[in-house]
């Protein structure tokens, strides 16, 4: 079968992990593959990343983990003598995966520390507020800022002299919902909004509006109405009908209808649990009961948030409530507080890093790495390239003039860099498609040059971190070969076992024994609410009755009164009926059983006995097991093929080490 990439080469980068060396063997060769080496340090690190990982699934001792790290050298050995690793299309994918192993290297961790703490903080707090905004533009220029500055200014002071806040969102908010309602969101807490918009929120006093606060929608006040505890989260079961916009009329009396005799049963004292097995279409949360992942505020439809918060005690549960997706019964679990930090830390900090306010770290970290590279600008220098742009860059048509005035003059210079005017220029030429719109042409060519500068500074910083960082230096090569390994496998054995149709059904003549079918039944499966409709279901299936007739028929009064499905398979396909078609074994009606207050029954129509699979019926399993046999195949072939050395010597220093 073919393999998900990122999962596959992420589970490469574990099998070659490895940040540490545990012992002062250091730079001693474990092993070589042709003229590759392989130094204990890094087999010892492979080895103490992984053995937590594999302890329960398969533990592996030093070893026998020797010979998969040899197999996987091996692959990396035929990748490179193939010239894998200069194709353009793997130095690509390459550089985008090590772009992403840079980002923990760009960050302040004092500065995301704070936020995290910042966070947490609020974590404990709703906060209700509400906003009038003013638009700005996707690109707007300073005439368009200062108009909408000007313009929000002007609405917090006519609501200082007197006007009521709603009054003027409803009459002046460029967002339209909100205004609707006077300004108000609701409650919202940490994340919930953009992080300047949520700063205004939880540091302005109850009653109060903030100064006018940017964020890339426009300009906003925002009053803050109310602050309370935070709600937390809450755990819920629920049973769930589907309606949606793809139902019709009929399906959404019938599923109303059907949600309305399940709340009667409720009330009558029937238990939750077997009415969610029995009735409920949220077919992912069944096999937990109908539970459902512990949920805050604003993070479902909102009928449905309110029903589940509005109940107060374990057990409790609502009236059918209607979402877009369908008709839900909700019964509370319980009610979950603000973890402690420690327990919320690591989720805050992915979304820290994720957020708007990561640029505070990014501003800090571009701090340091222009002290680090003694990064030096010349603003005099800013003034002679000025003086030669014009006005044409606002129209994307600038020119670098023939005769060029201080053009070796330095603009900017960090560790042994220097950019001069003329270089600038050539820039400016080069990138006016990218700035000549908006602004005007002295502030536009200067975002240019601060732009240009701060994306040389990261590139060198980059391209410095595996000579810096020893563990960025270990991930960067896993990666590398990590990728290296995954295309030469999915050619080898991945690909060639999902279109090598031939030795497929080779491989699956040889082994033809190894795929059979047990036992077979062709059955109805009747789930109904009483022995007598069970009864009278199977007796109209052996009369010959679909199915959909029979349901058709019995289900007038209630919707709920019974179920058929039709399979043909094992008996460990069966689930609740296995037993009964196992007793009865041949054609006709099996005994009736009472699961979760419902009665089952199956009706065999035909038994088949156990034979050998086609090819059609087992391919999945016989890909599976060929991409095994090519994989075996071409180790051998490759240990065949390249000369593998081992220190022995070495080795035993490793083992004992490890041990």
């Amino acid at each position: 079968m073919m393999k998900n990439k990122s999962l596959v080469i992420l589970s490469l980068a574990l099998l070659c992990g490895g940040l540490k060396a545990q012992s002062e063997l250091n730079k001693k060769v474990l092993f070589t593959v042709e003229n590759d080496t392989v130094t204990a340090e890094e087999y010892m690190a492979v080895y103490n990343k992984n053995r937590d990982i594999g302890q329960e699934i398969d533990p592996k001792s030093p070893s026998e983990y020797l010979d998969l790290y040899l197999n996987f050298k091996l692959k990396v050995h035929e990748a490179k003598e193939m010239g894998k690793d200069t194709m353009p299309a793997f130095l690509r994918e390459f550089r985008n995966y090590r772009e992403q192993l840079t980002k923990p290297y760009l960050s302040d961790k004092d500065v995301t520390k704070e936020l995290i703490r910042e966070a947490y903080s609020r974590m404990k707090f709703d906060v209700r507020a509400s906003h009038i905004m003013v638009g700005l533009p996707k690109n707007p220029t300073p005439e368009d800022t200062l108009a909408a500055y000007n313009k929000i200014m002007s609405l917090k002071k006519k609501i200082e002299d007197g006007a009521l806040f709603e009054e003027v969102a409803q009459t002046n908010s460029d967002d339209t919902y909100s205004a609707r309602k006077g300004g108000d969101l609701g409650y919202f807490t940490v994340f919930d909004m953009v992080y300047p918009f949520e700063n205004a929120a939880y540091n302005t006093r109850i009653g109060k509006i903030s100064d006018p606060v940017r964020s890339q929608f426009g300009y906003h006040i925002v009053k803050t109405t109310d602050k309370r505890d935070a709600r937390g989260k809450v755990r819920v079961a629920h049973l769930m009908l589907i309606d949606n916009d793809k139902s019709t009329s009929q399906q959404k009396e019938d599923v109303k209808k059907k949600i309305d005799e399940i709340y009667a049963k409720l009330q009558a004292g029937e238990d939750f649990v077997t009415l969610v097995k029995q009735y409920s279409e949220d077919k992912t949360s069944v096999p937990q009961d109908g539970i459902l992942e512990a949920f805050g505020i604003n993070k479902m439809y909102p009928e449905f948030e309110d029903a589940a918060f509005a109940l107060q005690d374990s057990g409790a549960y609502s009236e059918p409530i209607k979402t877009p997706v369908g008709w839900h019964i909700i019964m509370l679990v319980d009610h979950i507080g603000v973890p402690d930090f420690e327990e919320a830390e690591g989720q805050i900090r992915n979304k820290v890093e994720r957020d708007a306010r990561a640029q505070q770290s990014q501003v800090s970290v571009m701090k340091r790495i222009k002290q680090d590279y003694k990064f030096k600008e010349y603003p005099k220098a800013f003034n002679w390239v000025y003086q030669q742009v014009d006005e044409s860059f606002m129209e994307r048509g600038y020119q670098v003039p023939s005769k060029l005035n201080h053009a070796d003059q330095t603009v900017f210079e960090f560790a042994n860099f220097k950019y001069s005017v003329k270089d600038i220029l050539n820039l400016v030429k080069e990138r006016q498609s990218r700035y000549g719109r908006g602004g005007n042409l002295r502030s536009q060519v200067y975002k240019l040059i601060k732009d240009y500068q701060e994306e040389e500074l990261l590139n060198y910083e980059k391209s410095r971190l595996s000579e810096k960082y020893a563990d960025f230096r270990m991930l960067e090569r896993e990666y590398y070969e990590g990728i290296l390994l995954f295309d030469l496998t999915e050619e080898k054995v991945w690909r060639r076992a999902m279109t090598d149709t031939t030795g497929l059904e080779a491989f699956f003549a040889n082994h033809r024994e190894d795929y059979q079918w047990d036992t077979r039944y062709n059955v109805y499966l009747i789930n109904a609410v009483d022995k007598k409709t069970a009864k009278k279901a199977s007796k109209a299936l052996e009369k010959g009755k679909s199915r959909m007739e029979v349901m058709k028929d019995l289900n007038i009064e209630s919707k709920l009164n019974l179920n058929i499905d039709s399979a043909t398979a094992e008996l460990k396909e069966l689930g609740d009926w296995a037993p009964l078609v196992e007793k009865k074994a041949e054609p006709g009606r099996t005994d009736l059983t009472e699961v979760h207050e419902r009665y089952m029954q199956a009706v065999i129509i035909s038994v088949e006995a156990p034979r050998n699979k086609e090819l059609s019926e087992a391919k999945g399993r016989v890909i599976s097991d060929y991409q095994s046999y090519l994989e075996k195949a071409w180790i051998e072939e490759l240990r065949a093929k390249y000369t593998v050395k081992v220190n022995e010597d070495v080795l035993k220093e490793v083992i004992s080490e490890l041990e």
